[in-house]
């Protein structure tokens, strides 16, 4: 794959990074190991940001904090290129300074995706996204194929591909990141699924989908494109890939994954074959068949022996914070789903227990229409307990549900537990954003896990990784 152009070259020209979280910072490391020159802006430092920074001792780099709407053209200067973090919106004064004075903008998977030679597989959709990463890379290792993880999921492409260049990279990728993507070609790419998120950022739920769809603007017919379920149609017109159908209902399509008779098939045209039970797949879910299928999609486009795939399929391990088992108390199982962070992936949690549970749900609300699923709230949840900013609207949303507020996630779990009568499952899958009272969603799980761990007592081991025995 030839390597993405940038509007410049890099080397002794000066670049501009606004926004120093994960991947901001990766995107200085990367652009100083080609050369380049960089000024680095954030407006909201942790207090340990100065200290890091001047640990590095790189004279090229500079480091702008904070700064007023007025000064941002001046606070450009010279910088040819600017590159925008994902947490930076499209209003902030510095990228609307950029755009008008000529400055190109760009995020940092497209920098990371100049650099690259290697297959770049991409993945997005509102839910799944990293599961998928993560499994495709796991099915690409069982084959004998270096892969890494990498993008939304945690990792930076751009760090990714500075220290592993000869890599396959599976880079999961957020409507945020693909608002500033101009020449991001995958050689293969999935769409999971698409439903409201992020409306507090880009408006409209169109402006969402479209932001989304952006991942395949640049594929060709050489290139592949595997969509969830019900976008077949929509991708018509968007992309001119070859697509590929991922659905556990076999809708006819001529190159698919399915599942029928208890098996997880895979049509290329004529050819029809099942690959295994799906029984056998490490993850349970309806909605997991969907993220196995297209992890097998992406990585059987760049092997040439896709049996060596099928173990992968059977012991991928799974991510924390999605449905995670947590411990148990009593007769009560914890479950971590913190990375349920919009009404469509409480939906799935709901969907995957067979009784009702006491839910954890609230946080930083983006907007989503949590009435969506009130009858499945109604009939799959026994008591809630609200916290954060959008607790009054959550339960607003659910007034037939016995419900109360915690002003703590600490308090919310004691609550939960005490309303069980000792024994079920409580169930953290917020639903929402964590920003309002986390670093992020990783940070509200880990806590969780340490609550849990609390109640069981000071010496009590780490819960143990599995299914939950409550699940369906």
């Amino acid at each position: 794959m030839a390597a993405a152009q940038l509007p410049i070259e890099l080397a002794g020209r000066r670049i501009g990074v606004v926004g120093l979280g994960r991947s901001g910072w990766a995107a200085v490391e990367w652009l100083l190991a080609r050369g380049a020159r960089v000024r680095a802006f954030e407006d909201a430092p942790p207090h340990d940001l100065a200290a890091r920074w001047a640990a590095r001792g790189d004279a090229r780099a500079e480091l702008v904090i904070g700064g007023r709407p007025a000064e941002a053209a001046g606070a450009l200067g010279d910088c040819a290129l600017l590159v925008r973090s994902p947490g930076v919106p499209a209003d902030h004064p510095l990228v609307v300074a950029a755009r008008g004075g000529g400055v190109p903008v760009v995020s940092e998977i497209e920098l990371a995706a100049a650099g690259v030679t290697t297959a770049v597989l991409a993945v997005t959709g509102t839910n799944g996204k990293s599961t998928t990463t993560a499994w495709a890379a796991h099915l690409l290792e069982h084959a004998g194929i270096a892969a890494v993880a990498c993008g939304n999921i945690g990792h930076p492409f751009s760090t990714a591909a500075r220290e592993t260049p000869a890599a396959t990279f599976v880079v999961e990728v957020s409507s945020f990141q693909l608002e500033d993507c101009p020449t991001f070609h995958p050689r293969a790419a999935t769409i999971l699924n698409i439903s409201p998120d992020h409306l507090d950022r880009h408006g409209t739920y169109t402006a969402y989908a479209e932001a989304k769809w952006a991942l395949t603007r640049n594929q060709d017919r050489d290139d592949l494109l595997a969509l969830g379920p019900g976008l077949l149609a929509a991708a018509a017109g968007r992309s001119r890939a070859r697509t590929l159908l991922c659905d556990p209902v076999d809708r006819g399509a001529s190159t698919a994954l399915f599942v029928h008779a208890g098996g997880l098939w895979w049509r290329d045209r004529e050819d029809e074959r099942c690959l295994l039970p799906v029984g056998e797949l490490a993850l349970p879910g309806q909605h997991n068949q969907v993220n196995a299928m297209a992890a097998f999609a992406l990585a059987a486009s760049v092997t040439e022996k896709p049996a060596r795939l099928l173990p992968g399929l059977r012991d991928f391990p799974g991510l924390p914070h999605r449905l995670e088992p947590a411990g148990e108390v009593g007769g009560v199982v914890f479950v971590n789903d913190s990375k349920a962070t919009n009404v469509d992936s409480l939906r799935v949690a709901l969907q995957s227990f067979a009784d009702p549970v006491v839910l954890i749900a609230g946080g930083r609300d983006k907007q989503g229409t949590f009435e969506s699923i009130a009858a499945l709230v109604g009939e799959r949840v026994r008591h809630l307990v609200a916290i954060g900013e959008a607790a009054a609207r959550i339960r607003a949303a659910y007034p037939e549900v016995p419900a109360e507020t915690a002003p703590s996630l600490e308090a919310a779990v004691q609550r939960a537990l005490a309303s069980t009568g000792g024994s079920g499952v409580v169930l953290l899958s917020p639903g929402c954003a964590s920003f309002d009272m986390f670093r992020d969603y990783r940070d509200r799980g880990e806590q969780f896990k340490a609550l849990v761990r609390a109640l069981q007592g000071a010496d009590a081991p780490a819960p143990a990784g599995g299914e939950s025995p409550r699940r369906r």
